[in-house]
């Protein structure tokens, strides 16, 4: 192959400029069609990760894309000093389509984290038994902020800051004989309805009833991070739709603008009467921009026949993992278009994942390195999922069954 020329200026470039946070990486993207991605040197690739679960519509969706250049030349940033309508129109859907009564904005997930972690704070102050501990689970990630932080299990995240909020304690994920453990000290319950960092683990049904039924029994809020499982991405507009059990709180972010920063908190009247003017604010949440985009976006994830694609193409995927994997002792699982297959530790996995991006195919990876992780955009169709699989296929010959000869 040709060496990549404009690829190893831009690295030179990012090596001066750019904190190391992220480590060295081998391409520089310059602009998104649809289900492709295509580099400073033309190379093409079919982009499987979705910018990690955000570009739900794919790139440069058209419709989306005349409604962001129309608000660019409208409106674009006001504050919450003001209303826009934009923001108004997008809480009503949110609220009007989910167990909440209310919605507040934000910039990220991770903010979304932090706003939940002080509203179920505020909540037990104004009950007058104020509580502090937070229970989370084994493998969960809610976030890199101080708070979130604190919620997320990896210990290596939390190692070098220490010492983050000392009121978070874990539990194993869907054994429901663990929840005893939760107690009239806990504040709040954070669970994802679908782990995925932690490695594509749905939640069981079970696990998550019994989770609510204890959260009550114990006066405990219950709050569900959908940030990566929610938004149509396991084929229900919700990820709590998946067990029918209600939160108290919800967190939202990665699509819901379809590519731009947004983040959203949904809560019940319960907890948003708990939180009065000047408890929590954000300069850049809810400007009319982003949340065009989030109307736009919202309007097409929560069509019904849009939701079926995401479900359908979900079975496409998991067959022809299955497919794959199992003649190679290879488990698969997920929801939707959150897809896992797990091997049996990091090393074949990520020789899977490097095999895929030099054959074109983009592909993320999740628990502890042991999981490829599939997120392609909603709007995938058979084409796209049988080019994966194909890509798929090639690479895990070439990674896998070639280092065993």
């Amino acid at each position: 192959t040709d060496v990549a020329t404009e690829t190893v200026k831009w690295q030179a470039a990012a090596e001066t400029s750019l904190l190391n946070n992220y480590g060295k990486r081998s391409l520089t993207m310059e602009r998104g069609e649809g289900h492709y991605l295509f580099d400073v040197d033309g190379r093409k690739f079919l982009d499987f990760t979705a910018g990690i679960a955000v570009n739900c519509l794919g790139h440069s969706d058209p419709g989306w894309v005349e409604v962001v250049a129309k608000h660019a030349g409208t409106l674009c940033h006001t504050s919450n000093l003001f209303l826009n309508k934009e923001q108004i129109t997008l809480g009503e859907k949110l609220v009007k389509c989910s167990f909440a009564d209310k919605a507040f904005f934000c910039n990220s997930g991770t903010e979304a984290s932090e706003a939940a972690i002080k509203f179920s704070r505020k909540f037990h102050m104004m009950s007058g038994k104020p509580r502090t501990n937070f229970v989370c689970f084994d493998n969960a990630f809610h976030g890199r902020t101080m708070g979130a932080l604190a919620l997320t299990y990896k210990e290596a995240y939390k190692t070098p800051f220490q010492p983050t909020m000392p009121s978070s304690s874990f539990l194993p994920f869907n054994d429901a004989t663990a929840l005893g453990a939760i107690d009239d000290t806990v504040c709040a319950v954070f669970v994802e309805p679908m782990q995925g960092e932690g490695g594509v683990i749905p939640a069981t049904n079970a696990f998550m009833e019994a989770l609510r039924k204890r959260c009550d029994e114990v006066g405990a809020l219950l709050v569900f991070d959908e940030v990566q499982c929610g938004l149509g991405r396991t084929g229900k507009l919700f990820g709590y739709q998946m067990s029918g059990v209600l939160p108290d709180i919800m967190t939202l972010a990665k699509p819901l603008a379809g590519g731009l920063p947004i983040g959203a908190v949904l809560m019940t009247e319960r907890i948003a009467e708990c939180i009065l003017p000047g408890d929590h604010g954000s300069t850049f949440a809810g400007a009319p921009l982003v949340c065009a985009a989030g109307n736009y976006t919202f309007d097409r994830i929560s069509n019904p026949a849009f939701l079926a694609n995401v479900c359908e193409m979900g079975e496409r995927i998991r067959a022809g993992l299955r497919r794959l994997g199992e003649p190679r002792g290879l488990t698969v699982r997920g929801e939707g278009l959150l897809c896992g297959l797990v091997f049996d530790d990091a090393v074949p996995c990520g020789a899977v994942q490097k095999a895929a991006q030099e054959m074109g195919l983009l592909v993320l990876t999740a628990g502890k390195g042991n999981v490829l992780r599939i997120a392609p955009a909603l709007t995938v169709g058979p084409k796209e999922v049988d080019e994966f699989l194909d890509l798929l296929e090639k690479s895990m010959v070439h990674a896998l069954d070639a280092s065993k000869e």
